[in-house]
């Protein structure tokens, strides 16, 4: 499931990042009003969460009415909550005439606001959500992008290093280096206090291995994380997940603006002629 939040609270954003991204459901996030229905047509969110940003309603109102008269059938079909700081009987009522489905507390917890999203999500659609945890490709080829992983075998106690391939919030797979036993690795060990660095936090986790062949390629499964931990990984990826996601709403624009002949905003900002003086 893919859900999309308007905000521009940094607390809100992340209280629905470290809510969402371990329950396997991916978050986007856009700051600007104006930037909100093409955010939608780019990323196609199931739910959008609408902050009521200062408490104006009537501007929020108009979003979601600009909302729900898009050409796209399937735009006006998203089910839309609102983040709201105050229950306001009135602005309740005439949210929900304009096609709100729900409204979540802008101090609910991680766990009301995940439990939440997926009630909605499954009142609307009449099945659980699809949750599925995001995995992002690691450039091992980059030296400054390089993420190195180290831990020792649970067998032999031998120091095993290698280079990540790819991170989910579920686990990482990694290519090993170096030369060690061949018993020192077996499907179904429990790893413990695999090392590694993102976003320069050096992070401990316990893991079990799921796959593991040619003494070369490795895959563990996250057993055990503390909070911080959670909150790293998660975080590392909503931005990649959100960086991904500004270089293909980019490109498409890039190429709308090839099919229309006219050139993209960057370039016609550069191509903009000087003032004669």
């Amino acid at each position: 499931m893919n859900v999309l939040i308007y905000t521009q609270s940094y607390y809100a954003r992340n209280t629905f990042v470290n809510a969402l991204i371990p329950k396997g459901i991916t978050l986007y996030h856009i700051e600007h009003s104006e930037d909100v229905i093409k955010k939608i047509s780019a990323d196609k969110p199931e739910i959008i969460v609408l902050d009521v940003i200062q408490e104006d309603y009537a501007s929020t109102f108009e979003l979601i009415k600009e909302i729900k008269s898009n050409p796209s059938e399937e735009m006006k079909k998203i089910p839309v909550i609102l983040l709201i700081g105050g229950i306001d009987k009135q602005s309740i009522t005439a949210a929900i005439q304009v096609g709100v489905v729900g409204f979540i507390k802008s101090n609910a917890t991680e766990e009301f606001v995940s439990n939440y999203i997926s009630e909605i999500y499954q009142k609307m659609k009449g099945i659980p959500p699809e949750r599925k945890f995001v995995r992002i490709s690691m450039d091992s080829n980059d030296p400054s992008r390089r993420v190195g992983i180290k831990f020792r075998s649970s067998v032999n106690s031998q120091l095993i290093i290698g280079v990540m391939k790819d991170i989910s919030f579920g686990g990482i797979a990694a290519e090993l280096v170096g030369t060690y036993p061949p018993e020192s690795i077996a499907v179904g060990q429990e790893i413990k206090n695999i090392q590694f660095i993102l976003d320069g936090r050096d992070l401990y986790v316990d893991a079990v291995v799921v796959a593991y062949k040619d003494n070369k390629f490795c895959a563990f499964r996250f057993s055990d994380m503390p909070n911080a931990v959670k909150e790293t990984i998660s975080h590392f990826i909503f931005d990649r997940v959100t960086a991904a996601s500004s270089i293909k709403e980019a490109s498409r624009e890039e190429k709308q603006s090839e099919k229309s002949g006219s050139p993209a905003p960057e370039e016609a900002k550069n191509a903009a002629p000087e003032q004669k003086k």
